[in-house]
C-alpha cells in the first residue's frame, strides 16, 4: 500500500496479469464503512491498467493506461475527491515507457522509455523522456449533459533526454522526479555496473 498525503486514503493494487484483474482500487482508511473504489473501468478485452502512483500533493493517481494492451497508450489520472478523469495520450509508440512519474506540481511528466521485447515493441524507445501534458479543450464549448462524468483528453508533447542505448532494461531505469523539480533521477547499467543518474531539466 502506498499512503496519500490527501486525506486518509490508502492506495493499492490487486497483482496479476493486468489484463485479467482490475488493479487499481482505492479505500479511505478514516471511515469504517468505507468500502473500496475501484479507479478504472476496463472497456474492453485486453485493457490494461497499472504502474499507478499518487501525485506529489495527493489528489490524482495516475497510472499507464493501454487500449488495449501493445497498442494505445496514455498516461491517466483520477482524481480522488472529484473522481475525474484525465487521459494523456502518448502518441508515438516509441515514447512508451516502463514507467512514468510526475513533476510535484504535476505541470511535468518523465519516462523512462523500454526495449523492443516490451509491451509497445518499439523500435527507437531507448531513451528518457520528458513530456509536457496538453489539454484538448472543447470545440466551441459544446458539451455533453454528463460531460463532467466523462474523460477529459489531452496528449504529452516529448522531448528526449538522456540516450538509454546501452541500457540493459530487464533492469528497468524507473525516473523520478527530485523534489524541488529540477532534476530527474534514475537508475541506469550503461557502463556494465548500476549507478544512479541525474538529468538537469
Amino acid at each position: 500500500m502506498s499512503q496519500s498525503l490527501y486525506r486518509a486514503d490508502e492506495r493499492y493494487c490487486h497483482e496479476g496479469n493486468w489484463h485479467c484483474v482490475d488493479r487499481l482500487w482505492l479505500l479511505d482508511i478514516s471511515s469504517e464503512s468505507s468500502q473500496p473504489v475501484k479507479i478504472h473501468h476496463r472497456t474492453m478485452n485486453m485493457e490494461i491498467a497499472g504502474h499507478e502512483w499518487f501525485s506529489r500533493d495527493g489528489k490524482t493517481i495516475w497510472y499507464d493506461l493501454q487500449t488495449p494492451r501493445g497498442q494505445t497508450f496514455y498516461v491517466a489520472g483520477y482524481d480522488v475527491s472529484s473522481g475525474q478523469r484525465r487521459w494523456y495520450h502518448v502518441e508515438q509508440r516509441d515514447h512508451w515507457s516502463v514507467h512514468y512519474h510526475s513533476s510535484p506540481q504535476d505541470d511535468l511528466f518523465c519516462g523512462d522509455g523500454a526495449d523492443e521485447e516490451m509491451v509497445a515493441h518499439a523500435k527507437d524507445a531507448k531513451w528518457l523522456y520528458l513530456f509536457t501534458p496538453k489539454d484538448i479543450p472543447d470545440v466551441a464549448g459544446l458539451q455533453a449533459p454528463d460531460s463532467g462524468d466523462l474523460v477529459k483528453p489531452g496528449y504529452f508533447e516529448t522531448k528526449k533526454l538522456v540516450n538509454m542505448k546501452d541500457q540493459d532494461y530487464r533492469f528497468e531505469p524507473n525516473a523520478h522526479f527530485s523534489p524541488d523539480g529540477k532534476w530527474v533521477v534514475f537508475r541506469g547499467n550503461m557502463t556494465g555496473e548500476i549507478h544512479t543518474y541525474a538529468v538537469e531539466l
